[in-house]
């Protein structure tokens, strides 16, 4: 079955992993020979040099993008920061000591024209939103019209009191806040994950804390894969949210019947005596 998964927003509530679980998605999808853009949304306080470290931006700013006086593919192109170690993967992002006031506002409207011009750039577009839904229109824009929305919420109360305060504010059916896939995210043995999930109606996969992954945040080397056993788990709901974008679960389904029927069929001729 085709899948029309381009455009996936990657939101959740403060400290739940967002950026670094975007990153990873991003690359793995690149892994696949995917061209793959990745907005990182957030101009509060951008994230571009801290899990980006040793990437050079070379000055290419979202900011500047949405607030040019026209957004062309060319302006788009000229404003990703391409990544050596995976060739199909760039980012464009608020860069360094920039902020929500450093650029001129932006509409909706240039917002929805960047989206439709990157479906034509990319495989796949995925967006780091903004916690801040309610005063970031890129990522307001991005829940709307986002193919799939990957909902992060982070073990604790706390994430209960966010999303009981925010969800209202999006409450409108053109959000199809019912389709979003609910990951639990930076799940640990003491984390009260029954509960937080009981106030969501529960959810659908787990991302386990990993110090692997902590450490490759300090140490700038996000892009590097999970090899510890102590991360498998992790590793093993990435790779579930890769194949519901990609729609590889469908063909291995698929595949998997095709196989049963096949030997139906070969059992079926042998009790006939055809060969």
């Amino acid at each position: 079955m085709k899948v029309n998964n381009k455009i996936i927003s990657v939101w959740g509530n403060p400290s739940s992993g967002k950026t670094t679980f975007s990153l990873k998605l991003a690359n793995e999808l690149a892994k696949k020979k995917k061209n793959v853009i990745l907005i990182l949304a957030g101009a509060k306080t951008p994230t571009f040099s801290t899990v980006l470290p040793l990437v050079d931006a070379k000055d290419k700013s979202l900011g500047a993008l949405l607030s040019s006086v026209e957004i062309t593919q060319e302006s788009i192109l000229k404003n990703c920061i391409l990544v050596d170690e995976n060739k199909h993967l760039s980012v464009i992002s608020y860069l360094h000591g920039e902020n929500e006031t450093t650029y001129a506002e932006y509409s909706k409207d240039k917002v929805v024209d960047l989206l439709i011009l990157l479906k034509h750039l990319a495989d796949y577009i995925i967006i780091d939103c903004s916690s801040l839904v309610a005063y970031d229109v890129l990522t307001n824009v991005a829940l709307e019209f986002s193919d799939k929305v990957i909902r992060l919420i982070s073990a604790d109360l706390k994430a209960v009191s966010y999303y009981y305060s925010t969800l209202p504010r999006i409450s409108s059916r053109k959000y199809n806040l019912e389709n979003h896939i609910k990951v639990m995210s930076n799940v640990k043995s003491i984390s009260p994950k029954d509960v937080v999930a009981n106030r969501f109606g529960g959810v659908s996969l787990e991302l386990p804390y990993t110090r692997e992954i902590e450490e490759q945040y300090y140490e700038g080397y996000l892009l590097n894969s999970l090899v510890e056993k102590k991360s498998k788990n992790y590793n093993k709901t990435l790779n579930e949210i890769v194949n519901n974008i990609t729609g590889e679960d469908d063909v291995e389904v698929k595949n998997l019947f095709k196989g049963f029927f096949q030997k139906i069929s070969v059992k079926s001729k042998l009790a006939r005596g055809v060969k």
